[in-house]
């Protein structure tokens, strides 16, 4: 018995483990509201890749026919739905096409024959294989709900042969052909997923994309888990996550993009310990600063009056951005430390500052983006006097600030979806620990041109 309980708590011990070591700092939504637009898009692919593509042939009694080249093809009906706890089912009614090929033995066969009603019915699963995405298909039914022989003046008995040829090429070498062509395109887009998006390349900063967990599908919605973590290389010590997972709690909109504060707290501590977020000494030339540095400087250090004045914003900590159903707040503690170069004491003075700043998310195309609503650094100190002397230097402090969240964010950082997508923002909502942005996806007509082209 007290074997059978220490089982149980080893086993939940691990399952709790799993979770906690494989966070989702990032997450996709794709509803049912999208399916007519991928519908279409994997219409458009099925057509363009099938058509000119060479099928091994068939042989029907002393009738050898090889080389079947497929031309001409149409596809008037197709339907794509969710399959839970797989992935999509792409349905397509009524393919015609027109078959070229060689024969042996077959006078009484055209070497040309238009082909219409056949059906067919494919589910794609998408998988994750080594942290990323990988299509498959499990299944591939063809069947010829009707089959009409354009161009052509066959004998009746001559025709009913002809059609239980192609029936048999139909159920033989279609769908094998299907279920290598479908993961292929399917991989293809798939591969287009950044799963390490650069953001400050030449500091070897990036952000980790992996998939945490298995896409998870439902009979409306298809969710993708991603890790969302900055990283530096060499890679530093694995951060925790102990921020809020985004949760999708809707499904009106075509897509939903979920952020944890994690995903941008990670950012900063990466930019914060690659000495990103300091700004080396440069010269004063504000004539208000310097009067009012020097005024501070008389009674301190009346030897320097002379000596150039330089001054240093450097942030203390690491900033931190916490998000509430109010909004997004980055919290940065600067310090301003103002120096004479090349003395025996070149401190003048140094003083701690606080940048509560405002955020806003915003998603368009497919990159990410933190502009800010409001940027007001003060400088603290409880001395009324010192405060008046140092006013000027929140001006510095706010473009420092401004400069750090450009450094940050400035570019955008990718979204993990394939290039060639498009996200426009419709709503967003913001919780305690995460913000979901939902909106609409569209295909850019250079993106799948540009799909289409590497087959």
């Amino acid at each position: 018995m007290a074997s059978h309980k220490c089982s149980t708590l080893f086993f939940i011990f691990m399952f709790s483990s799993i979770r906690a070591d494989d966070p989702a700092a990032l997450k996709v939504r794709i509803t049912n509201h999208a399916l007519n637009m991928l519908r279409d898009e994997a219409q458009a692919m099925f057509r363009e890749d099938m058509a000119g593509r060479t099928f091994e042939g068939f042989k029907l009694w002393s009738c050898n026919v090889r080389d079947v080249n497929l031309t001409e093809v149409s596809v008037n009906q197709a339907h794509l739905r969710f399959v839970e706890n797989y992935g999509f089912q792409f349905m397509i009614k009524n393919f015609s096409f027109t078959l070229n090929f060689d024969s042996t033995n077959c006078s009484w066969l055209p070497a040309e024959v238009s082909i219409t009603g056949l059906s067919a019915t494919m589910e794609i699963g998408l998988t994750r294989n080594e942290n990323r995405l990988a299509a498959n298909m499990r299944t591939c039914q063809a069947s010829i709900d009707r089959m009409g022989f354009v161009g052509t003046s066959l004998p009746r008995s001559l025709e009913e042969i002809a059609r239980g040829a192609l029936e048999s090429f139909v159920n033989n070498v279609f769908c094998p052909v299907l279920k290598i062509i479908g993961p292929f395109l399917g991989n293809r887009k798939l591969n287009t997923v950044p799963m390490v998006a650069e953001l400050l390349p030449s500091y070897g900063i990036g952000f980790n994309y992996s998939l945490t967990r298995d896409v998870e599908v439902t009979a409306t919605s298809l969710d993708m888990s991603f890790k969302g973590q900055v990283y530096r290389q060499p890679q530093t010590a694995p951060v925790a996550n102990g921020g809020m997972e985004p949760v999708f709690t809707d499904d009106a909109l075509m897509a939903y993009v979920g952020i944890s504060e994690f995903f941008f707290n990670s950012a900063a501590r990466s930019l914060y310990e690659a000495g990103l977020m300091e700004k080396d000494f440069t010269e004063i030339n504000s004539r208000a600063v310097k009067f009012l540095l020097r005024f501070k400087q008389f009674f301190t250090q009346p030897w320097n009056l002379r000596q150039p004045l330089e001054a240093k914003v450097s942030v203390t900590e690491v900033p931190s951005i916490n998000i509430t159903r109010d909004g997004v707040f980055f919290n940065m503690k600067p310090i301003v430390e103002v120096i004479s170069p090349g003395t025996p004491k070149p401190d003048v003075f140094s003083l701690s500052a606080v940048c509560p700043i405002s955020l806003m998310v915003t998603v368009e195309g497919n990159r990410l983006t933190l502009p800010s609503r409001d940027v007001r650094c003060q400088l603290v100190t409880s001395n009324a006097f010192k405060r008046f002397l140092v006013a000027p230097l929140n001006t510095l402090l706010n473009n420092r600030a401004t400069a750090f969240l450009s450094g940050l964010f400035g570019n955008g950082v990718e979204i993990p979806v394939p290039k060639g997508v498009n996200f426009t923002q419709g709503n967003i909502r913001y919780e305690k620990g995460f913000v979901v942005v939902g909106g609409s996806l569209s295909f850019t007509l250079a993106g799948r041109q540009k799909l289409l082209n590497w087959g």
